[in-house]
């Protein structure tokens, strides 16, 4: 992300059109872990604001891709990033092209023998704004949807948000959390 400053993907003075889904104390943890991850954030919470909508329809892919993979991981998936475009020769990247950006699997059921568990598996498709997935990126989720996995494109089956990915995945009955926060 080139532009790492907070308020930038920050609509200033707006306020939520949903009642708050965070506490003050929740808007903290979240800053705290942006400033880990080295996004330049406010010293302190917006004046006039019971929310700050801090992932607008406007974020980058990397915010939004970050956030939903957190939202993921905290309801028990395992993330794997797919990097298939990158450069092999540098031992960078695996895949085929047009595979998702995100793998994440989940155990149901373990045993022992390992013929005898069995897991989730959810491919997602990253985008942002009004971006739409690319022809092969649309020939490899038909056959993987054909195979019996689920996946998942951005701006075709949830709004490319985080709001419209919480909500879709909120819906999927994949959801193992009784709620967000």
């Amino acid at each position: 992300m080139g532009d790492r400053h907070w308020w930038r993907y920050h609509s200033k003075g707006a306020v939520m059109s949903q009642p708050p889904r965070l506490t003050a104390s929740e808007y903290r943890e979240i800053m705290e872990r942006l400033k880990r991850e080295g996004v330049i954030v406010p010293d302190r919470e917006p004046e006039g604001m019971d929310a700050p909508e801090i992932f607008p329809p406007n974020a980058p892919e990397s915010l939004i891709e970050a956030e939903c993979t957190k939202l993921l991981e905290e309801d028990e998936w395992w993330a794997l990033r797919t990097d298939p475009v990158s450069d092999r020769s540098k031992g960078k990247g695996f895949g085929t092209p047009g595979m998702a950006d995100h793998l994440f699997m989940r155990t149901l059921t373990w045993s022992d023998d390992p013929r005898l568990s069995s897991h989730q598996v959810l491919w997602v498709e990253f985008k942002c704004g009004k971006k739409k997935a690319g022809s092969h990126q649309l020939v490899w989720h038909r056959y993987m949807r054909a195979l019996g996995f689920v996946t998942w494109i951005a701006n075709q089956d949830f709004p490319a948000t985080v709001e419209g990915f919480r909500t879709h995945y909120e819906k999927s009955g994949l959801m193992r959390r009784a709620r967000w926060w």
